[in-house]
């Protein structure tokens, strides 16, 4: 695959911290599916990673997090244009329903405890999909026109204009990936008496 024709348009602050390694996971409320023997996998498994900043708040991510990406919560500098700088893959999903679950992986959520606590029981339904991300940077930042059909609170975007994966380049090793996978599946999937808080 050298092009990918689907994006997942997400908070501006999330598709930079991914780009950058300092998170390794997504959490979403709806856009999985359940497969035969109990997998989860979202809709497409591979995506463009579409910043938005649209319902942006910074009251809503870690402090240290808001701190270190301020610029991702400005007012967009280029309104009627998206700019694309990386790429996603799905290499794990779980559908958590353990909200202790949540407070084990503390370090590789952005958010604040009150934001995770108001998205695990959204609509009184008290789970949450946590996906982790194989992310790639673009060979080149690329710009597409922010069409009116990608208008709204919409997750998954068909794209109009292709984004071209020619020279990618994963944003952490193969070790590096696998060492973070490792902790996030035993925080999510192992006995429940080991999902103790980091810190």
């Amino acid at each position: 695959m050298t092009t990918l024709s689907i994006g997942l348009q997400e908070w501006a602050v999330t598709c930079t911290a991914l780009s950058a390694g300092a998170t390794l996971v997504m959490v979403r409320k709806g856009g999985i599916h359940e497969r035969q023997g109990g997998l989860f996998s979202p809709e497409h498994e591979r995506f463009a990673l579409l910043p938005t900043r649209l319902h942006q708040d910074a009251s809503r991510l870690r402090p240290d997090v808001a701190e270190a990406y301020a610029d991702q919560l400005a007012p967009d500098p280029a309104p009627g244009a998206i700019t694309v700088s990386g790429w996603a893959e799905t290499i794990r999903a779980w559908k958590v329903t353990d909200r202790t679950r949540l407070t084990a992986i503390a370090d590789e959520l952005i958010w604040t405890d009150a934001e995770i606590d108001a998205r695990f029981r959204y609509r009184d339904q008290p789970w949450l999909f946590v996906l982790a991300l194989r992310v790639h940077r673009l060979g080149r930042v690329q710009t597409i026109p922010d069409r009116p059909a990608y208008a709204g609170c919409r997750s998954w975007i068909p794209l109009q204009d292709t984004v071209d994966l020619e020279q990618s380049q994963p944003v952490l090793s193969d070790a590096q990936c696998a060492e973070r996978l490792a902790a996030l599946e035993q925080a999510l999937s192992g006995p429940l008496h080991s999902a103790a808080p980091n810190h």
